[in-house]
């Protein structure tokens, strides 16, 4: 049901070297048979409502020169132009009228504000205008932002549901007030394998909408204006169409709940596991067997495990094993890979340092992250050393050809050049872009690529 390429960075490894690092790439492929099967979804749409979800965000708007008052803050009335909730309201509607929903997908939209309700429960989405009347709710309310409520009412209504891809889609425009909760809550929907697309649009908490995507498997995108779209950063007016495609990704998803069990001998240890491709996620290891999330049809779904391990002897030895078990919800069945050894050879002596070019390529997109998150961080304080990392991080991104990223990097080079700072939508940009979608490497990358003890000391592994 499931291909399966186990590789190594590298086939042979000096035998008197500790603390060294060893990069795994575990590949998977659908076979036809799995690839052809079409899984039915169920989708948890959970929507901010707050206050400022009201404010006009497209097109032109003209003041009538009166004014209201919406959770204690003053606003001028306007006409025309469209609100993000009108945008919100806009998409949901066009994905449950695009013809790509069936029967079998069931549908929930839920609303949060500085409290939480379910405007309606999962129904198939062929019930379109029970769904539209749902969806026309959203304008009835306002409020603070308490992100939690909506997520636990998200997650009460989706786990348990097996067989079917689940998925939560988040849109935000502001900072919660219950941080803590939402992190918490995290950790529930990863265990069950429920990955969060989270949207942030305006003064949106990157940090926390990119650890809700990373612990549970999904994606964040940031959204913007039309004027100020570039690179990673997605236009808001172009917000039905990504909702559309978020939603045929998942369908795409015929392999789910995987999960991973690593067996290692003394002396080696599993440091992180991260989804390479086709988007990018590191996973917690605090979970055994670790949950990895799902495999799309008729594409690789790329896995990266970093080992540490210590020297020890010349020989040629079992440092792991490698076990899996999994879904096929489109024929009700589940499957496994039995445990397969990972062999290594050490050497005495000096080693030559030839590395696998496509594993190494998908180390390199898993550290362009962590580059660009040491390099906002140092921007007020150090602009010239965060410029040296953003650099780093843009020219791997050329390597691998990930335009969009390219272009959102040296945006925040210029900017850095120019005003001695990253301005807070760059940052947004290229912190979440960096998380988001990848490009898949095959054979050999450019000659001039990074050594590996190069990567290792700008990334911190």
């Amino acid at each position: 049901m499931l291909n399966v390429q186990i590789a190594p960075h590298r086939e042979f490894l000096p035998a008197d070297s500790s603390e060294q690092k060893l990069f795994v790439m575990l590949k998977l492929r659908p076979k036809k048979e799995v690839a052809n099967t079409r899984p039915p979804t169920t989708f948890v749409f959970l929507i901010d409502t707050s206050g400022s979800m009201r404010e006009v965000i497209v097109g032109d708007s003209v003041p009538t020169g009166n004014t209201f008052t919406v959770d204690g803050q003053e606003y001028m009335s306007v006409t025309g132009g469209q609100t993000k909730i009108d945008i919100v309201m806009q998409s949901l509607n066009k994905l449950i009228y695009s013809g790509k929903l069936g029967g079998s997908d069931r549908i929930s939209i839920v609303q949060f504000d500085d409290s939480a309700s379910t405007l309606i429960g999962l129904t198939p989405a062929t019930q379109t205008s029970q769904l539209e009347s749902a969806i026309d709710r959203l304008r009835e309310f306002s409020g603070g932002t308490r992100m939690g409520l909506g997520l636990r009412q998200a997650l009460n209504l989706i786990s348990g549901q097996n067989m079917t891809i689940r998925r939560t889609l988040l849109f935000t425009d502001g900072q919660t007030v219950d941080e803590d909760l939402c992190r918490a809550i995290a950790s529930e929907f990863a265990a069950n394998n429920t990955p969060i697309t989270a949207l942030g649009v305006g003064e949106f908490n990157e940090n926390l909408l990119t650890h809700l995507s990373d612990t549970t498997g999904g994606i964040p995108l940031h959204i913007v204006t039309e004027e100020n779209q570039s690179g990673a950063a997605v236009s808001i007016s172009k917000l039905p169409d990504t909702i559309i495609q978020e939603f045929s990704q998942a369908q795409q998803e015929v392999i789910t709940n995987l999960a991973l069990t690593v067996k290692t001998v003394q002396g080696v240890k599993l440091t992180r596991i991260v989804r390479a491709y086709p988007s990018q996620a590191e996973f917690s290891l605090t979970q055994d067997p670790y949950p990895i999330g799902n495999a799309v049809a008729n594409d690789e779904t790329v896995f990266i495990l970093e080992f540490s391990i210590e020297s020890r002897v010349a020989s040629r030895v079992r440092i792991a094993q490698l076990g899996l078990t999994y879904d096929v919800p489109g024929q009700n069945r589940r499957g496994e890979l039995p445990p397969a050894n990972l062999l290594v050879q050490f050497v005495a002596g000096q080693v030559a340092a030839q590395v696998d070019q496509e594993v190494m390529g998908y180390v390199q997109q898993c550290n362009i992250s962590q580059l660009v998150n040491e390099a906002t961080r140092l921007a007020d304080r150090n602009p010239q050393k965060a410029e040296e990392l953003l650099e780093t991080a843009r020219r791997m991104t050329v390597r691998i050809g990930n335009d969009a990223m390219t272009e959102s990097l040296n945006q925040a080079q210029d900017e850095l050049r120019k005003t001695r700072k990253i301005s807070d939508g760059t940052r947004k940009t290229v912190k979440m872009g960096s998380k988001g979608k990848t490009v898949k490497m095959g054979g050999d990358i450019n000659d001039d690529e990074l050594s590996e003890e190069q990567i290792r000391k700008l990334s911190g592994t």
